[in-house]
């Protein structure tokens, strides 16, 4: 009798899902067992935050609901590694006589080597995984000589160029015969997070919503609006995205209906924003294209040399949003207060992080990987590099943001930080932005460093390694 076992990772919906639409085009008398498996004490190494957990948790809850609907029940099964879920796979494959094994892939190394070591292990049976995270299967977009690209722009071209040769409509999920059943209970992932995110969609239903409201009323106006952190111009659809309750497909498909168009022909003004998936899916191929980006190496092996500084009292003040720069203070208090933090804001305080107070990009790497709800080691790891000048496709290192011109270009009337900083509402706008000029309010701090001088502090650090 056929058993077929589908396992869930970072995929945790029904709808357009590779491995769920292949595993259930079957006869309802196949017997099919799902499954998630944590790694606690692996991922707590990885730096995974009661954010990220406590997210999980809740799309894990969703996601065994819609699966009781189609009669299969979600078995949440807590393991300390990938050594054990190595291990539990293999004894279960063996003691329940499955046949079958169905799962999306992943493209961190550990998480690679593991689904390698489960191939070899399970000879036994047939391993069906599938591309799902990426819209585009790492390996697909190389350079002419077979290597992954290590620069956007051409890899968005080759990209955009094979994207264009493939079908990439959304899988479809065939019809239950199955009897409804009831979901399982477990113990939870996390009883709570650090952070509030009542605004991240749980189940399927509301991301789809979230989405056709963003294609519906953004979308077109995204270019003009993504930089400003005090609207929501962007999608707010990266944690959504990130722990696979909303596919890439399905943003692209959503996108292309409303326009009725095809990506490529999109205006600039909407391309912007499937600019951003694309990056996302560079950010998947390096992981595989470059391991060391996953065991935390800089890109740029001669930056490994650079002195960071370091000073433990300024990063605290950075963690904390008490560095006495408003627009760096804001983005880090929203930070710990959502979870989440607008895209053009994670850039100026992780410049001035690495550059301003010249530390290590693997601290800010980490403290993100705690609060963020969003967290995915592609793109975190992808955008602390390009900011630290240590990356592949990195920011010059002579070209520093500075945080006060930053802050009155993208937040010119200091609504945003005025949120995150209501005491700076009492200044005149023009200068709130650098409050060291006027008369510093109650309850806020003198910046803890000088922002010239620390640019080209960054500036001669960067220049001896070329010495």
């Amino acid at each position: 009798m056929e058993h077929r076992l589908l396992w869930f990772r970072d995929d945790l919906r029904v709808n357009d899902n590779a491995a769920v639409s292949a595993a259930l085009d079957c006869d309802p008398s196949i017997q099919i067992t799902a499954v998630f498996l944590s790694a606690d004490a692996e991922w707590i190494s990885f730096g995974y935050g009661k954010n990220r957990l406590f997210y999980t948790e809740q799309l894990l809850k969703s996601l065994a609901q819609e699966l009781a609907k189609l009669g299969i029940q979600l078995q949440v099964i807590r393991l300390p590694d990938y050594k054990s879920q190595v291990r539990w796979i293999s004894d279960y494959c063996q003691r329940e006589r499955v046949t079958d094994i169905y799962f999306n892939q992943e493209y961190q190394w550990n998480e690679r080597m593991r689904d390698h070591q489960i191939a070899a292990e399970l000879n036994h049976l047939t391993v069906h995984s599938f591309v799902d995270r990426a819209v585009l299967q790492p390996s697909t977009v190389l350079t002419g000589d077979n290597r992954y690209y290590s620069v956007f722009s051409p890899f968005k071209k080759r990209w955009l160029a094979v994207y264009q040769e493939n079908d990439h409509a959304p899988y479809q999920l065939p019809e239950s015969r199955r009897p409804e059943t009831t979901p399982l209970s477990w113990e939870s992932l996390s009883e709570s997070p650090e952070s509030d995110l009542s605004a991240f969609a749980t189940n399927e239903r509301q991301a789809l919503d979230d989405l056709d409201v963003f294609i519906e009323t953004k979308l077109e106006q995204y270019d003009a609006s993504r930089n400003q952190p005090s609207i929501q111009g962007t999608s707010r659809l990266s944690a959504a995205l990130a722990r696979g309750l909303l596919s890439p497909r399905q943003c692209i498909k959503a996108a292309e209906d409303a326009m009725r168009r095809p990506i490529w022909d999109f205006p600039d003004s909407a391309f912007s924003w499937i600019n951003e998936l694309i990056w996302r899916d560079f950010y998947q191929h390096l992981l595989v294209g470059f391991p060391r980006l996953s065991k935390n190496k800089a890109f740029r092996p001669e930056t490994e040399a650079l002195q960071w500084r370091n000073n433990a009292t300024e990063i605290e003040a950075w963690k904390n949003g008490t560095t006495g720069i408003p627009i760096v203070d804001a983005g880090m208090r929203e930070l710990k207060a959502t979870g989440w933090m607008h895209n053009r804001v994670r850039m100026i305080v992780a410049q001035f992080l690495t550059k301003n107070l010249l530390c290590d990009w693997r601290i800010g790497e980490a403290h993100f990987m705690r609060y963020l709800v969003d967290s995915d080691l592609g793109a975190n790891n992808g955008g602390w590099q390009w900011s630290a000048s240590t990356g592949t496709d990195a920011a010059p290192y002579f070209r520093v943001f500075n945080p006060v011109s930053q802050g009155e270009t993208h937040d010119s009337q200091g609504d945003y930080i005025c949120h995150y900083i209501p005491e700076l509402t009492s200044l005149p706008k023009a200068k709130r932005h650098a409050p060291w000029l006027s008369s510093i309010p109650q309850g806020y701090v003198e910046p803890i460093v000088d922002l010239k001088s620390s640019r080209q502090r960054a500036i001669d650090a960067f220049k001896e390694l070329k010495a």
